[in-house]
């Protein structure tokens, strides 16, 4: 099948256009909405800068003291959203060593704490550190996007009268038997977040009416025809199979890769097993032991995106074996531990997970805003309850209100954090950042970083060697999570499918929502309603000889230089091609499209084919080595854990504060 023109795809719809005009008026008004800084003379246009972010005024700047005109409402973005283009300039400037501050303002404000990052280890470091030393502590957050809660943020549409929700970034709460308790009393008594309620938000059945499965599009540039494979429910997989594009060859492979329960390495013992899957690669595994070939590989290489941003050549079997990847059910692995390694967070939470994962209908949006509510309680008018949260709006001109003990200030990059007198660390620290193009400096006892270490270690000063260059070490998966908000999605359920996997298209699967029911918000499950669809990519290079770090770098380059144009056009034309016999016009069905880029995504989790210090105790890594407090300084962020995960950046928080006495 031919591709689709730029018409037929609707690139040139007038409602398209709108929506991404919509995006562009979020930038334009938050610029308009800067106001003085408390103290001082002239306007602070917001700049974002480093993400999770400069001198450019983009996407959305917050007012001070409550002066000014409200801010646009970033949640509601469309377009390229995430961490735009420009959010970068005053971390890669400070990088490379040619920034130029300009005239630094003294802003004259004292604090007890300063926190580099507004995400969920930075809200949780202010949250922890006003418990341990009372209501009355004075801390200001600086954070460098538009928004805060990092990569927790939500996107919000409006379609046909009904308000729509999905996660922007960090999507759930995983696994709370493996939590430390710090974590767990955060989340659960603090926040006051039911987990039980909150699974049972979730309708597992409520697509169950419209007998959905899942499918897999084969797109012709790879397999010589566009083809919507759905599974049945129930079917086979030599049924499933036999549909497919595939040589005969190749379809006997898929099966073989799904179904078999050979021991490839039969006499050996559990502990052997898994010291051998944890030195080579799953597609190394495959080839070698189950035996398939090219095609089969094609169909399954990027099934580890999600976790590792990474494709089957780039992934340790025994990563691969925890995650329940198919081709082990032979060896009979016990899931406790992996002798001969010390463990990738994989394997240990294959070890110990006890339980599933908890959705919030934005992700975990709704934690950092629950943390947020209860540090600045104005932003929300007082809504502090799990479900109220989800509905709740902000108000974002009472984030940095003069008056408040805690305040958030988005847009401001920080580009210099030292000690007043590093030979003398307890007369404090001195922060300065940078916000709309203009320098600023403000003073506090102490500081938390909660950023990403590779800009710690770039923007602090007086920092050890060593521990700077550990900080180094470990690279962000770049990210990139779509999300297309539909008028109806009867194309969808004509097709029966609630997700499709695009094993070598630009995108990697599309599908529906969660349906979910928490508070006054329901997400709408009928197929005449409107619905959102969540597409992902993760960008990296395999099968080039590159290391898992090396490959996430080359993938954050390619994502940086790709125009929401490109996105936008991927996106129509996957959905065109798999659904355009089922009557899909993305044209008339696509009423708006955000795309949020993370070309700084997950924290690095160490691989054991790349990374030695795996194979020896944890206080010999580099980031055990990074995570190190400096003077009145303490680090945080998930990276201080290498685990992509909330409850890491929880726990890291708890352990900064705790440090800091």
């Amino acid at each position: 099948m031919a591709r689709y023109s730029d018409e037929e795809l609707g690139m040139r719809s007038k409602i398209t256009r709108r929506d991404f005009l919509d995006g562009a008026a979020v930038a334009v008004a938050g610029a308009a909405a800067a106001t003085a800084l408390p103290g001082l003379g002239g306007t602070a246009a917001a700049a974002t800068a480093h993400p999770k972010h400069g001198t450019h005024p983009t996407h959305g700047g917050h007012g001070h003291g409550g002066h000014g005109r409200p801010p646009a409402y970033p949640p509601t973005g469309t377009g390229l959203q995430g961490q735009p283009a420009g959010s970068y300039d005053v971390g890669h400037a400070v990088r490379d060593g040619d920034f130029d501050p300009g005239r630094i303002r003294d802003s004259g404000e004292r604090y007890d704490l300063v926190v580099v990052g507004g995400g969920i280890s930075g809200l949780a470091a202010a949250y922890y550190y006003r418990q341990q030393h009372g209501r009355r502590a004075r801390i200001l957050i600086l954070e460098a996007m538009d928004d805060f809660g990092g990569h927790a943020r939500r996107n919000e549409f409006e379609v046909r009268g009904r308000t729509l929700l999905s996660n922007a970034g960090t999507v759930n709460l995983d696994t709370p038997s493996t939590w430390t308790k710090q974590a767990h009393t955060l989340v659960t008594r603090d926040l006051g977040i039911d987990l039980k309620r909150l699974g049972d938000s979730v309708d597992d059945t409520a697509y169950d009416t419209y007998a959905l499965t899942s499918g897999t599009f084969f797109d012709s540039e790879t397999w010589g025809t566009d083809r919507l494979v759905v599974r049945g429910k129930g079917e086979s997989w030599q049924s499933y199979a036999a549909r497919m594009p595939m040589t005969d060859q190749g379809r006997a492979d898929l099966v073989t890769l799904q179904t078999t329960t050979v021991d490839y390495y039969p006499g050996l013992s559990d502990a052997r097993k898994k010291e051998i899957l944890a030195r080579i690669s799953y597609e190394r595994y495959l080839r070698d032991k189950v035996g398939i070939g090219d095609e089969a590989i094609a169909h399954i290489a990027r099934a580890t995106n999600g976790l590792y941003g990474l494709n089957a050549d780039g992934v340790p079997a025994a990563d691969a074996a925890s995650l329940g990847q198919p081709g082990f059910a032979g060896l009979a692995l016990e899931h406790t531990t992996w002798p001969g390694i010390s463990g990738t967070a994989q394997m240990h939470l294959d070890a110990d997970e006890g339980d599933g994962y908890y959705y919030f209908p934005d992700g975990n949006a709704s934690v950092a805003r629950l943390l947020v509510s209860h540090l600045v309680p104005g932003v929300f008018g007082g809504a502090q309850s799990m479900t109220g949260i989800v509905t709740a709006k902000a108000r974002y001109d009472r984030l940095d209100e003069e008056r408040s003990p805690v305040r958030v200030r988005l847009g401001s990059t920080a580009y210099d954090v030292r000690h007043v007198s590093e030979s003398r660390p307890g007369r404090g620290v001195k922060v300065s950042y940078s916000r709309g193009g203009e320098s600023y400096r403000v003073h506090a006892a102490n500081a938390v970083m909660a950023c990403w270490n590779s800009v710690t270690s770039y923007v602090v000063r007086g920092l050890p060697p060593e521990q700077a260059e550990a900080m180094r070490y470990g690279v962000k998966i770049p990210l990139l999570y779509a999300r297309v908000a539909l008028r109806d999605w009867r194309a969808l359920a004509d097709a029966g499918v609630s997700r499709v996997s695009t094993p070598t298209s630009y995108f990697n699967s599309f599908g529906l929502p969660q349906a979910t029911r928490l508070g006054r918000f329901e997400m709408p499950h009928e197929p005449s309603l409107p619905t959102v669809l969540s597409l992902s990519k993760t960008p990296n290079k395999p099968r080039a000889g590159l290391s898992a770090r090396q490959q996430h770098k080359a993938g954050r380059v390619e994502l940086v230089k790709t125009e929401f144009a490109t996105f936008e056009r991927e996106i129509r034309d996957t959905m065109a091609r798999s659904l355009g016999d089922h009557g899909f016009d993305p044209g008339r069905d696509i009423s708006a499209i955000t795309v949020n880029r993370w070309a700084h995504g997950y924290a690095y989790e160490y691989n054991s084919l790349d990374d030695p210090s795996l194979f020896e105790p944890e206080e010999k890594r580099p980031y055990a080595l990074a995570r190190r407090s400096h003077g009145r300084i303490a680090i945080a962020n998930s990276d201080a854990q290498a685990f992509a995960y909330t409850h890491a950046a929880i726990d890291e928080a708890y352990r900064a504060v705790r440090e800091l006495g």
